[in-house]
């Protein structure tokens, strides 16, 4: 979209350091001087670890039409330099700006878990009927959300945004900025307690979708997550519930894992149902599948459409992932994140696992759990004890509280250990090594946990898993 200079000017409130005879026309909107193209407007953002600011001359060199900033910078050539208090607040607004301009439906997904599943797995659904975009990646911040808006093409018909917050305010501001026809919420767990302090904290956060989207917008109810269930809604509001009870109007019933095959269940709305095979692991997959066609069914989506498009999905990376290794045994790929009702979950998959393979957990920090952290750790290490897990291995910062959580509560001293290397890893999984194994691998994305998943990859097929 090109953008007029004075309405950039209008729709950031931005003071003009000079302005040329002749206004340009703006081709596009970039914050990357790496991508930045002749003739767009570069908008200097400032965070923790960068400053575009650093970055203006470089702009300029490579022919940017104009730019826009929150400090002093030398505005000594004819590339008009534009000032506002905020950059990123204008950025924002330039995004919400040009989303005014679409016939595009907005379809907003936030949650503590399995946001970026959801989208996806919408994505896919949506697809079979119309024109769609989505969140890249999780680009799902206050620079990620304003940059998926700006590229969204005229004639896509539905765009999928994915909506995340570590600070308290941050959905609100995203969903300002949205103002998504649909609103759907995943759950809502005890995730970045460092910040949100408490369970109702980040309720309130979540919440904030539902309050920010437009009156007339749709909210999508999970009915089996009791603290969505504490959000205040009015009873104007468009609701569609989701959920495995029978007082939800799009159901999820009859859920059978199918080992490495997947899960199987029933999809039912109205008086229509269909058996989907799922093929992703994990229970709580098949809860982000029913979240996923709940918007497929609200944008008219047919079940038997939505089972095609579900049953054709692929392995998510670093999302309990399956590898197989040439030894037989897999290795459960759970490093994209973690926290502790995830990292539960992933463990119950594990779980599922035996006596067919023997079960062995590599743990890592859960991060930004504030003040219990170490409570959490530790409750981690419970699950894996009330789950019988088989052997358990922990890294980090916490590794302490794990391991005790695990003690405490009856798990085999001898099948509990600590590591910080490749060498004290393999050489502690090695005894295990020699029957097919199961190995689940999950932490933080901080800890950057995919190394030991390509340690023990390259291991197993180096060696077939054996000393």
């Amino acid at each position: 979209m090109n953008w007029k200079l004075m309405e950039v000017i209008q729709t950031t409130g931005a003071t003009p350091y000079r302005l040329p005879q002749t206004l340009p026309v703006l081709t596009g909107i970039s914050t990357d001087t790496r991508t930045l193209k002749r003739g767009e407007l570069f908008v200097a953002l400032k965070g923790a670890n960068f400053d575009g600011h650093h970055f203006i001359p470089a702009a300029m060199e490579k022919g940017a039409g104009a730019i826009l900033a929150q400090e002093p910078v030398p505005c000594d050539t004819d590339t008009p330099c534009l000032f506002v208090p905020d950059t990123l607040s204008a950025y924002g607004k330039l995004a919400h700006a040009y989303r005014e301009k679409l016939k595009t439906r907005f379809l907003a997904i936030t949650g503590s878990m399995g946001k970026t599943s959801t989208k996806e797995m919408a994505a896919a659904v949506l697809s079979k009927r119309f024109r769609v975009t989505k969140t890249d990646k999780n680009e799902n911040n206050r620079v990620g959300v304003p940059k998926t808006l700006l590229r969204v093409k005229e004639g896509t018909e539905i765009a999928v945004i994915e909506l995340g917050s570590n600070i308290p305010g941050e959905i609100a501001l995203l969903t300002e900025i949205v103002q998504p026809h649909s609103a759907l919420i995943t759950n809502i767990a005890p995730v970045h307690l460092e910040r949100f302090k408490t369970i109702e904290g980040v309720r309130i956060e979540k919440g904030a979708l539902f309050w920010g989207a437009p009156f007339e917008a749709l909210r999508c109810v999970n009915k089996d997550d009791d603290n969505i269930g504490k959000i205040p809604m009015m009873k104007e509001w468009r609701l569609l519930t989701y959920g495995t009870g029978d007082d939800a109007q799009i159901r999820l019933k009859h859920l059978t894992p199918q080992g490495l095959k997947g899960i199987r269940f029933t999809l039912s709305a109205k008086n229509e149902k269909v058996e989907i095979s799922l093929p992703l692991l994990g229970v709580h997959q098949a809860k982000n599948a029913l979240a996923a066609a709940t918007l497929g069914i609200s944008e008219g989506v047919p079940l038997h459409e939505i089972k095609e498009a579900l049953e054709a999905l692929p392995a998510s990376k670093g999302r309990l992932e399956p590898i197989q290794t040439i030894s037989g045994s897999v290795i459960l790929n759970d490093t994209y994140n973690a926290n502790p009702e995830a990292t539960k979950l992933a463990l119950q998959t594990l779980a599922m696992f035996h006596p067919d393979y023997v079960t062995i957990a590599i743990l890592g920090d859960m991060l930004e759990l504030g003040e219990k952290a170490a409570v959490l750790h530790e409750d981690v290490g419970k699950e894996c004890a009330r789950l019988g897990i088989g052997v358990l291995g922990v890294t980090g910062d916490f590794r302490d509280a794990i391991q005790k959580g695990a003690l405490e509560n009856g798990f085999p001293a001898e099948n509990v250990f600590s590591f910080d290397d490749e060498a004290t890893l393999l050489a502690s999984l090695s005894p295990y090594l020699r029957a097919r194994a199961m190995i689940l691998v999950k932490g933080s994305h901080g800890l950057h946990m995919d190394r030991w998943v390509e340690t023990l990859f390259s291991h197993m097929n180096e060696k077939g898993g054996k000393s």
